[in-house]
């Protein structure tokens, strides 16, 4: 099966900064230097992250993905404008 590349008017960036806004730390960022074209997000939950937070996560997410479907921004940004992590242990912000 060949792989299919999908243009999208959003990136992971732009999900993450809709996240955050409704109080989620789910940041997106580029893998090292040998692939730093791919961009991904990692959800790390506490122990004690209860069934209720897990459905209002999902609801913030699907309300996140709605709202950049509907007025996706001008250009998508990128880790270099949304500058929360990265894989050099070097502030992203000097």
């Amino acid at each position: 099966m060949a792989a299919h590349a999908r243009t999208h008017t959003f990136s992971l960036f732009d999900f993450a900064e809709k996240l955050r806004a409704r109080g989620w730390l789910v940041p997106a960022y580029t893998l090292p230097a040998d692939r730093e074209d791919l961009a991904v997000q990692r959800i790390i939950v506490r122990h004690g992250f209860s069934h209720d937070m897990a459905d209002l996560l999902l609801e913030d997410m699907r309300r996140a993905l709605a709202s950049l479907q509907a007025a996706p921004p001008a250009v998508p940004s990128t880790a270099a404008m949304n500058a929360s992590f990265n894989h050099d242990a070097v502030p992203a912000i000097a």
